[in-house]
C-alpha cells in the first residue's frame, strides 16, 4: 500500500491523525516493513522527517506497526511531506 502524508516538520499529532485515517481500511493487519521517503532539500533533513513519520506509525496504530521494520529515506522536495510504502504480512 502506498500513502502520502503531509504535515509540518514536528507536527507529530497531524502525522498520527493522517496515518490513522489512511490505514483504517487495513485495521487488523500487521505490517512487515515500511519504506518512508521524507521530502526535504537535504538528505539529513529528509531522513529525519521520515524517522518522525515512522515513530508516528506506532502511535497511530500500535497493533499494526508494533513489529514492523522501518527504513528512513530521503526524497528531494519541499519539506513537510512523505511517501510511504507499507508491506503487510500475507494472510
Amino acid at each position: 500500500m502506498k500513502i502520502r502524508l503531509t504535515a509540518a516538520v514536528g507536527d507529530n499529532a497531524r502525522m498520527v491523525e493522517q496515518l490513522r485515517a489512511r490505514t483504517a481500511d487495513y485495521e487488523g493487519r500487521s505490517a512487515a516493513f515500511v519504506l518512508t521517503f521524507g521530502q526535504a532539500s537535504e538528505p539529513g533533513a529528509g531522513q529525519a522527517y521520515a524517522q518522525d513519520v515512522n515513530e508516528s506509525l506506532r502511535k497511530a496504530r500500535p497493533d499494526m506497526f508494533a513489529d514492523a521494520t522501518t527504513r528512513d529515506f530521503w526524497s528531494k522536495g519541499a519539506s513537510g511531506a512523505a511517501d510511504l510504502e507499507i508491506y503487510f504480512f500475507t494472510r
